[in-house]
């Protein structure tokens, strides 16, 4: 610690170069605490996939049929099974996107038991045609509780038959998912026979089946039966689980993890070759000084120790600051996303690994110097000066 004032000094000899230094490791790893986190946000959601429960859509990303219910349910190995569409729209502007989801309220909480609603509200949904459940992050966010009378305007197909885009609803409750890790979807549940008899289109069709089964290790099994039914039918469906279904979905936007670590990559090789240049142009700038040190008693161990520390403060704190910059950024992150990525944030594993990689680059970059400062001569240095 007594050397802690020395190596401080040494480290901003050249504040407009140290300052440039520092920018670029901040950025660099603000970089990946962002991509990190987002990479993170994704995969916590396709984790949350469950292998129980599988998922009918149409591969040609059409509606399905709802007479299709009575089939899938009589499917073996089925227990239960639900649907849903969806209803895009926002609430006063365009920047309140809000997602609804058409559901049968009887058979929606049997497969979906995660989301928790008290049994009151639910019966009020039933008896309420315009009723709707809301999850808390989507209250907060646009600042609705339960007896408000919301105007939401559709967005996409979501024409109205009377010619307008614009749904009303009645909030009679509010929905929890507490055993989310990644936090409540900003989400709102109506029934769907309200939904489906107002469109102007697409009328009798869901966008989805859920089918919750007796064995997951059935899934293939239960999967291909679904879809068999359906082979020679114009709605033909696939089946999969739902965690296969977000894991699809997901390869959709293309191999995040190989875009994500190609740029941390290219990010961190020409940060390394910048504060290696740095760390050796500082050290010819101190040749001299490092002569006179170790005339005054410095070792040659305690020179190379002297660069090394100073290598490490300037990586470690500014990979700190911009991880810390990383952290704080990625939740606005998500609530910029208007909630469409929940939970998004910085792990501390991410944290530490950061860390890491910053005590990585700085050992690399500085090793050529330190090297050098290990075997310097006093008489050398005052040569080459």
């Amino acid at each position: 610690m007594k050397y802690l004032h020395l190596v401080w000094v040494g480290l901003w000899r050249k504040p407009a170069r140290t300052i440039f230094t520092v920018l670029a490791i901040v950025v660099a790893f603000l970089l990946f605490g962002l991509l990190q986190g987002v990479d993170t946000a994704f995969k916590q959601l396709v984790d949350q996939g469950r292998l129980n429960v599988l998922v009918t859509t149409s591969p040609a990303a059409q509606q399905l049929p709802i007479a299709d219910l009575q089939q899938i349910q009589a499917v073996h190995g089925v227990r239960s099974v639900t649907y849903q569409s969806l209803l895009l729209g926002d609430y006063q502007s365009v920047r309140n996107l809000v997602i609804a989801l058409p559901i049968d309220p009887d058979s929606f909480f049997a497969v979906n038991s995660m989301y928790k609603v008290a049994p009151a509200q639910l019966e009020t949904l039933r008896r309420t045609r315009t009723g709707a459940l809301i999850t808390q992050a989507l209250a907060q966010r646009l600042q609705w509780k339960i007896g408000d009378h919301v105007p939401v305007h559709g967005l996409l197909n979501a024409t109205k038959k009377d010619g307008t885009s614009d749904w009303t609803f009645d909030i009679v409750g509010t929905v929890d998912i507490p055993d989310n890790p990644a936090g409540q979807e900003p989400l709102m549940l109506i029934n769907y026979p309200y939904f489906d008899t107002a469109r102007a289109s697409n009328n009798g069709t869901v966008q989805a089946y859920y089918e919750l089964i007796a064995d997951a290790s059935q899934a293939s099994a239960v999967s291909n039966a679904i879809d068999n039914l359906f082979a020679n039918s114009p709605d033909r469906t696939h089946t999969a689980t739902e965690r296969a279904t977000a894991q699809g979905q997901l390869a959709q936007i293309g191999d995040l993890d190989f875009f994500v670590e190609a740029i941390v990559a290219a990010a961190f090789a020409t940060l390394m070759l910048l504060t290696g240049t740095t760390q050796m142009q500082a050290y010819r700038e101190r040749v001299h000084e490092f002569a006179v040190m170790k005339t005054l008693g410095f070792t040659d161990g305690g020179i190379s120790a002297l660069v090394v520390s100073e290598a490490l403060m300037l990586c470690v704190g500014a990979a700190l600051l911009g991880l810390l910059c990383a952290r704080g950024l990625l939740p606005a992150a998500g609530s910029l996303a208007r909630g469409l990525i929940p939970g998004i944030h910085l792990p501390w594993i991410v944290f530490l690994i950061g860390i890491g990689v910053a005590v990585l680059v700085a050992l690399v970059s500085v090793l050529p110097a330190a090297w050098r400062a290990q075997r310097l001569t006093i008489i050398a240095a005052l040569a080459a000066r």
